[in-house]
């Protein structure tokens, strides 16, 4: 009896032998190859740098930055191994000790409270396998780690470990984890950091010292009390780690670096035409562009104050209190993290809550700082403080000083604009675009309208028609009568008249004269003379790439085209005829630091040397006497020209010096006016000079270079011949191809009508 029951026992043991065999080798069958982790790239950080390799922004799925082993300090790797797997260095792979320990404990508290995966399965479960708890999963994980530790030495899954865990608030391994919860590198960590970090793995957001920091705190003493255990630290500094102040946290200390929002999300948009979003996101590419953050900086700051001027030069618009309590909260934790964490500074502009209204001042929070704001600078609204403010708004304030016996901060009232604008800047020697700003706010507008926006250039398109003429042999003393004159365009039929910003006539007037007061008519009839098919084949050679529709109105800009474009276009005459092609990024490396792109800026000669030497010169004069006079402020050799649109919906300015270009448009989305008067010369002008003073504040001071082609004679601006002491009041140093320049002097010792002091001119 007992021999048949171990024969039948026998059998059936080889039978489940036999289906348990046959279940491991189809769980073996169906496992992903070992060998794959030797061509395994975990998830990178995609870093996109400044000029200067400053770190402006960073695309990813998973916010990850390799380390290196030697890197990783000892109390982390202890501190981790006590905590997950404190036979770490003895199991191959599988604890059965710990399974039977996790076994024994969850049976006495009766519910599964201890896991017994050792830091090889972890690793397995994250590089292989899903998350999904299902015996299947956890067979293959056991294969897995079996596999894992047969090829690799403790040091490398280690390393492989650390790399690739995630620790929480979107940081997956330690050095990526450190960044974000202590704002330093991994290997600068304190033993209580580390053991901080050691305790997040199993539940990084159940113990993350961001929303819940006394969980973290207790987490922190128990991987101490651990550590102690596996005699690893002593009592003694157990207890000092556990007593190392921790303060919580208002947000993570490294979020997602972005501090160019509109150039790093054209970047992005190369990018990943080029490369794919996927590759972008996870590839951990190295970009380097042309930025330069210091003009970034006065980019931003001059057209956000610029914008702010124009708003209120159209009246106070009273506060909008129908945010519901999630949005205000959602904003005010946006202004806590960029605007509120470090005191406020003389001239900047930020938000700030209304604690107290009284006839004399109102009170306001800014964070744990307190500010005064009087009532003469709340003056601009034409109301009381009592009629704008109560207690909680949220307003928007400039701090213009500070009370250094009570330490407030005195503030001015300030209002967010509709309006928007944009500014782009670039080396017109190289073609790097080294600063671009394509709306007011990019969290509130993501549009750019430094590249994107199609819009009106108005005046600011007259020097392709100059330009067009100067080839054909005009000079700028040639003369084209400004007097009334109808054209009837040959495409549409219609009749069109232009008109001067002053409703005036000037009579025979100088090309020079014409550019630098921007006489509509003058362009106008400039256009039909040179022909409107060689005016836009000129603009096409600059590089405008945009529609331009044949017609008449061209002369004053009616064809839409982008900021980019038109500063691109410019940068020709800042550097001698030379188109170089705009370019934002220099080089691409690939996580291993190989170069997989690399640009150059492509150069090709559009004008002549001579045509852009006498644009410039032409160009300074718009700027030493004509629309946009109020650059000379900056005392250095400059040109440009201003833009206005015959409805005042957008406004231009766009000049250089010898080194750097830049342009400015202003005006509304939706394409309404500005408001009257709101010209280039007034609207976008006083920006392109606040950003270039900062931006030019310690370059040398430079003229343009004069080829020996061209020769530079002091000209009387009205007449067009050569200036003497009859006619100095209106001498100007004027660039001429050589034979061209005007040999006879000036006769008449009176000032003539169409051009003195006291003549108006345009305001565009």
């Amino acid at each position: 009896m007992i021999r048949k029951f171990l024969i039948v026992f026998s059998i059936f043991l080889s039978i489940g032998a036999g289906a348990a065999g046959g279940m491991l080798y189809l769980y073996l069958q169906d496992l992903p190859p070992i060998s794959k982790l030797e061509e395994f790239e975990p998830s990178l950080i995609t870093r996109v740098y400044s000029e200067e390799g400053e770190l402006i922004g960073e695309f990813f799925e998973e916010r990850r930055i390799l380390v290196n082993y030697a890197d990783i300090p000892k109390n982390l790797i202890n501190a981790t191994i006590a905590k997950e797997d404190r036979r770490f260095y003895q199991h191959h792979g599988i604890d059965f000790y710990g399974i039977a320990r996790a076994a024994l404990a969850n049976l006495k508290s009766g519910k599964s409270k201890e896991g017994a995966s050792t830091i090889t399965q972890q690793l397995a479960r994250v590089l292989f396998l899903t998350p999904e708890k299902r015996l299947e999963r956890k067979i293959k994980e056991i294969l897995l780690a079996l596999q894992i530790e047969k090829r690799y030495s403790k040091e490398e899954i280690l390393h492989l470990y650390f790399n690739q865990i995630y620790y929480g608030h979107g940081a997956y391994g330690v050095e990526a984890a450190a960044q974000t919860y202590f704002n330093k590198s991994v290997k600068d960590l304190t033993l209580a950091e580390c053991a901080m970090l050691a305790g997040l793995p199993r539940s990084p957001r159940y113990y993350s010292p961001i929303l819940y920091p006394e969980r973290a705190k207790q987490r922190r003493k128990q991987v101490l009390d651990w550590m102690v255990r596996e005699g690893k630290i002593s009592e003694e500094e157990a207890r000092k780690a556990a007593e190392e102040p921790f303060k919580q946290r208002v947000g993570p200390v490294q979020k997602q670096i972005n501090k160019a929002p509109y150039f790093v999300e054209y970047v992005r948009q190369y990018l990943e035409d080029k490369y794919e979003s996927r590759a972008v996101h996870r590839s951990g590419l190295n970009v380097y562009t042309t930025l330069n953050l210091k003009m970034q900086e006065a980019a931003v700051k001059a057209l956000q104050q610029g914008l702010r001027d124009l708003d209120k030069r159209q009246g106070f618009r009273p506060l909008k209190r129908d945010k519901t309590e999630e949005e205000l909260k959602a904003e005010l934790e946006k202004i806590r993290e960029e605007e509120w964490a470090s005191p406020p500074e003389i001239n900047q502009v930020l938000h700030g809550i209304v604690k107290d209204v009284t006839p004399k001042k109102a009170t306001v929070q800014m964070g744990n700082y307190m500010g005064s704001l009087p009532r003469e600078r709340i003056a601009w609204t034409g109301r009381t403080l009592e009629a704008v403010l109560k207690p909680n708004d949220l307003i928007l304030v400039k701090v213009v000083g500070k009370d250094e016996k009570t330490g407030e901060f005195i503030l001015a009232y300030d209002q967010e604009p509709l309006v928007e604008g944009a500014l782009l800047a670039l080396d017109p020697r190289t073609g790097a675009i080294k600063a671009m700003v394509g709306g007011y706010d990019f969290y509130e507008s993501k549009f750019n309208r430094a590249t994107q926006a199609l819009r009106q250039p108005g005046s600011a398109f007259k020097p392709f028609i100059y330009t067009t003429a100067i080839e054909k042999g005009y000079t700028p003393a040639s003369k084209i009568e400004d007097s009334p004159f109808v054209l009837t365009d040959p495409q549409t039929g219609r009749e069109w008249q232009p008109e001067n910003y002053t409703h005036r006539y000037y009579g025979p007037t100088t090309l020079r004269v014409a550019l630098e007061q921007s006489r509509n008519v003058v362009a106008a009839k400039l256009l039909m003379k040179v022909g409107i098919r060689q005016v836009i084949d000129t603009a096409r050679r600059m590089g405008i790439t945009s529609v331009l529709s044949p017609y008449p109105s061209l002369a004053l800009g009616s064809s839409e085209v982008t900021l980019l474009e038109m500063v691109s276009a410019y940068s020709i005459f800042a550097n001698q005829g030379i188109l170089m092609e705009p370019i934002f990024i220099t080089k691409i490396t690939d996580r291993n630091g190989k170069v997989i792109e690399e640009n150059m800026g492509r150069a090709q000669e559009v004008l002549s040397e001579s045509t852009a030497a006498i644009m410039v010169s032409m160009l300074k004069g718009v700027i030493e006497r004509g629309t946009a006079k109020k650059a000379k402020v900056l005392n250095r050799p400059l040109a440009g020209k201003t833009g206005t649109t015959n409805d005042y919906t957008d406004a231009w300015f766009i000049g250089f010096s010898p080194n750097l270009v830049a342009g400015v448009w202003v005006g509304f989305d939706e394409k309404k006016k500005l408001g009257k008067d709101e010209t280039g010369g007034k609207a976008a002008l006083p920006i392109w000079i606040a950003f270039m003073k900062e931006a030019l504040a310690e370059e040398p001071v430079e003229d343009f270079p004069v080829p020996d082609s061209v020769k530079v004679v002091k000209m009387d601006a009205v007449s067009g011949l050569l200036a003497n002491g009859a006619c100095e009041g209106n001498m100007v140093l004027q660039a001429f191809k050589k034979g061209t320049e005007p040999k006879e002097f000036c006769g008449y010792s009176f000032e003539p009508e169409n051009f003195s002091s006291a003549t108006p001119y345009e305001a565009d």
